[in-house]
C-alpha cells in the first residue's frame, strides 16, 4: 500500500500541492531534510525541514532542478541525480571522492558526508543518503535524498583530535625551550639509526653543555638561569636545517642528530651555534648582561653502531671538551 501511495505521489506535481495525501503529509513531517526528483532530474517534493536548512522555500523549488542551490555554488550533480544516472561508482567517486559508501540498510543506495561552505551563514557539515524509487515494475521513477546537520559533531570530533594532538606535543616537548625532550629523543634516535643502515647515509650526534650553568644559578637565581636555557634552545633551533632535529636531553645538557652529516658538518653546525650564544647578551631584571658559553662533543655514526655506542662516544666528546676548556668542541670518531 505504501508503494503504491509513493508512486501516486510522485507521479502528482502541483496538485500534490494544494491536495496533499497522507503520505505527503508524513513526508513534510519527516525531522531530516529531504527532497524527492523524478526520473527528469526535477523537484517533486521539498519538506520544510529542508526548507530551513536552505532558506528555500518550496514554492521556489519545486518544479524546478535547482536541488544543488542548497549546496554548491554552481549547477553540479547532487547524490540523488547520480542515483538516476545509474548510481556508477565512478561518477559518484568523481564529485565526492572518497567520502561516499554504499549504504548498509538499502541496496543501490549511497550515503556520504562533507562540508558545504555554501549552506547556512557559516557553513555546515552533512551526512546526506539517497536512494532509487522505483514503480510496480521495478523502473526506476525518482530519486530520494535526506540530509542531517552533524556539525556540532564534526566540531566534537576536531576538537578531540585537537587535543589529543596538543597532549603528544607536551608528552614530547620541553616546555621551557620548546625543544622536544629526552623521551622524544631516543624515539628518533633509534630512527635515525635505522636509517643510516638501511640507506648508507651518514649520521652525527651532537651533545651540547652549558659551561657553569651552576654559577649562573648561584649568582643570578634560577629565572635567570631559565633564560639562559631557553635563549639558548632558541639559538640552536635558529641553527638547524630542515632535517636537523634539537631535543633538551637534560638540565643544562642538549642534544642535536644530524640526518646525512658526517663530523665535518656536524662541526660546522656547532661552532656556529656556539658562536652565536658566546655573542649573545641575556639580560636580567637588575640590567645585568649575563655571558654564557657551551661545550659540544660529536661522533658520527658507524657501521654496527647501536643507540649504547653512538651515545658513549658523544659523552666522551663532550667529557673530553669539558676536561679541555670552555666554550669549545671536540670529536670521538
Amino acid at each position: 500500500m505504501a508503494t503504491t501511495e509513493i508512486n501516486g505521489a510522485l507521479s502528482k506535481d502541483q496538485e500534490s500541492k494544494s491536495d496533499p495525501s497522507l503520505m505527503l503529509q508524513v513526508f513534510d513531517r519527516i525531522a531530516l531534510p529531504t527532497f524527492v526528483i523524478d526520473n527528469n532530474h526535477v523537484i517533486l517534493h521539498w519538506n520544510s525541514a529542508i526548507e530551513a536548512l536552505s532558506g528555500l522555500s518550496r514554492e521556489e523549488m519545486v518544479g524546478t532542478s535547482d536541488q544543488w542551490k542548497p549546496f554548491y555554488q554552481s549547477p553540479r550533480p547532487c547524490l540523488a541525480d547520480l542515483i538516476l544516472d545509474g548510481g556508477h561508482d565512478a561518477d559518484v567517486q568523481h564529485y565526492y571522492q572518497d567520502k561516499y559508501r554504499t549504504s548498509e540498510l538499502i541496496p543501490d543506495a549511497y550515503e556520504a558526508e562533507d562540508f558545504f561552505p555554501e549552506c547556512g551563514a557559516n557553513g555546515e557539515w552533512l551526512h546526506f543518503t539517497a536512494a532509487s524509487l522505483k514503480d510496480n515494475h521495478g523502473n526506476v521513477i525518482g530519486a530520494i535524498e535526506t540530509l542531517s546537520n552533524i556539525s556540532a559533531r564534526k566540531k566534537a570530533e576536531f576538537e578531540l583530535i585537537e587535543r589529543e594532538r596538543t597532549y603528544r606535543e607536551l608528552s614530547i616537548t620541553d616546555a621551557l625551550t620548546g625543544l622536544s625532550n629526552s623521551r622524544c629523543f631516543y624515539q628518533q634516535l633509534d630512527l635515525a639509526l635505522e636509517s643510516s643502515r638501511r640507506y648508507n647515509h651518514p649520521l652525527s650526534l651532537c651533545f651540547l653543555d652549558l659551561d657553569d650553568f651552576k654559577r649562573v644559578n648561584d649568582t643570578y637565581g634560577h629565572m635567570v638561569g631559565d633564560l639562559v636555557l631557553e635563549t639558548f634552545g632558541t639559538l640552536i633551533k635558529a641553527g638547524l636545517r630542515t632535517n636537523d632535529s634539537a631535543y633538551r636531553y637534560g638540565g643544562e645538557e642538549f642534544a642535536i642528530l644530524l640526518p646525512s652529516t658526517d663530523c665535518e658538518g656536524a662541526i660546522t653546525l656547532a661552532d656556529r651555534i656556539r658562536e652565536n650564544l658566546r655573542n649573545h647578551n641575556v639580560p636580567t631584571d637588575e640590567h645585568i648582561i649575563v655571558n654564557v658559553t657551551a661545550c659540544v662533543g660529536i661522533t658520527e655514526y658507524k657501521t654496527g653502531d647501536d643507540p649504547r655506542t653512538l651515545l658513549a662516544r658523544a659523552d666522551n666528546a663532550l667529557y673530553e671538551a669539558k676536561r679541555s676548556g670552555k666554550d669549545c668542541t671536540r670529536v670521538e670518531r
